[in-house]
């Protein structure tokens, strides 16, 4: 009988024993993390895991650990739960030096403390977590399941992979598009049309994902609060942000720059946001917002046919702005907030706002969370522009509806639209934003969003 066999079968392992130890590895190996209860050829249920002894089981030099003076190497506290790879590596003799007695109890008590943890959170803690992920000036970044999942689980909540998604969340992969990459494009077309012929193909994945997974997982009640990591090129987060549920409670998480993780770092400063009005020109249908936040917008470069528009400027408060601006969740609540206020006090101008011009320098998950908090039956729609080749073109707007009460002069051909034609008539806008606005404000107060 093999060694291995030995470990699993050995006459002096009780039944009860060996069952504490699956119970408190939660069926997954103490190292590795692999999850031991399932065959990756057949889709079987097996029992695919080792019980390794941490102190040898015998006090004898061809017993790996074995020199010790313990007595009780049959416990649940000498074994762990391990695979048959982990288990063969760290019982050979050219590598007991490194897996030592100490080294293997903190492993062991590293993954049970983490089982219990995570199996210890309420099912009110689950959350639905949704990935997109496409390239920002040729860069990529790593954001597999497992790193939201550690990110999730950081933040006390339990990352729910769902069945039906695959056991991979809501994904959506930007990177194979064409456009997507930055190297070698078509020079026959410019910038702008290059962009939006883009656009038209990222908003519809990024729709089909929405209606066939997210919506469905929110009627059957699968999905009830949500999770969400992006990084893409700014107008697509800002366009992902639109068509999240407003009724769902959602958290959005921030790539940090300095450190490249994900989590919300309580040590960071907590950063409140201002608007002003930066060109004091009459009101009208059409303004302009610049968004310096992550980087300054320079109002110079505002393209010639808007220079005339009024233009606010929303940004940090008290600092400049900076790529790491929103470290700590507060400071995307103060965002949020500073941006809802900006929109509501549009509403007493006395000319209908129609468009917003919105020039953005912002974090990922700013750019999210401003999708977000637009709501198309309220607020002016948003035409939002990209710095390409040196200049802005406007390449996708947020936030038209179809009305048949007004009509829009032609944005030109190839222009992307997230909603349709028109715009909301103002008596529609004025009805709609009570009842929207209570709902964002309770949505925004829940502790758990």
């Amino acid at each position: 009988m093999s060694r291995t066999e030995r470990s699993q079968r050995g006459g002096s392992i009780s039944n009860l024993v060996r069952q504490e130890v699956w119970v408190r590895a939660g069926g997954r190996c103490a190292i590795c993390n692999r999850y031991l209860l399932d065959g990756g050829m057949t889709a079987r249920t097996l029992r695919l895991g080792e019980l390794a002894h941490i102190v040898g089981r015998h006090n004898s030099p061809l017993s790996p650990r074995g020199a010790s003076e313990l007595d009780d190497r049959e416990s649940a506290d000498n074994l762990m739960l391990v695979c048959a790879d982990e288990h063969k590596e760290f019982d050979a003799v050219e590598t007991l030096d490194v897996f030592t007695v100490g080294v293997l109890r903190e492993l062991k008590r590293s993954h049970e403390d983490r089982i219990r943890y995570v199996t210890g959170l309420s099912a009110d803690r689950t959350t639905t977590v949704l990935r997109m992920v496409g390239q920002v000036h040729g860069h990529e970044v790593e954001l597999s399941r497992q790193t939201a999942a550690t990110v999730v689980v950081a933040a006390k909540r339990y990352p729910l992979f769902l069945e039906s998604y695959s056991r991979h969340g809501i994904e959506i992969d930007l990177r194979p598009l064409p456009g997507e990459s930055a190297r070698r494009p078509d020079v026959t077309w410019s910038a702008g049309d290059r962009s939006r012929s883009y656009y038209r193909l990222a908003t519809a994945v990024i729709d089909d994902v929405i209606e066939h997974q997210l919506k469905r997982g929110i009627a059957s009640d699968n999905v009830r609060h949500l999770s969400v990591f992006g990084f893409a090129r700014l107008p697509l987060l800002i366009h992902l942000g639109s068509r999240l549920d407003d009724t769902v409670p959602t958290e959005i998480y921030q790539r940090h720059r300095h450190d490249e993780s994900w989590c919300w770092q309580d040590s960071a400063p907590v950063v409140d946001f201002v608007s002003r009005l930066d060109h004091a020109a009459p009101h009208g249908p059409d303004e302009v917002v610049v968004l310096s936040i992550s980087g300054t917008v320079n109002p110079a470069e505002v393209p010639v046919e808007l220079a005339g528009l009024r233009r606010y400027e929303i940004r940090p408060a008290a600092i400049p702005s900076a790529p790491d601006v929103l470290g700590h969740r507060s400071s995307l609540e103060n965002f949020v907030a500073c941006v809802r206020t900006f929109l509501a006090d549009l509403e007493s101008a006395p000319t209908t706002i129609r468009r917003l011009h919105m020039f953005p320098a912002l974090p990922l998950s700013a750019a999210i969370a401003l999708g977000r908090l637009h709501h198309h039956q309220v607020h002016p729609e948003l035409a939002i522009y990209e710095r390409l080749d040196g200049r802005y073109w406007r390449t996708l707007d947020i936030g038209l509806s179809t009305d048949k009460g007004e009509t829009e002069a032609s944005d030109g051909p190839g222009f992307t639209s997230a909603q349709g034609s028109g715009v909301r008539a103002p008596h529609a806008r004025a009805a709609a934003r009570r009842g929207v606005y209570r709902r964002a404000a309770c949505s925004d107060g829940c502790p758990e969003e």
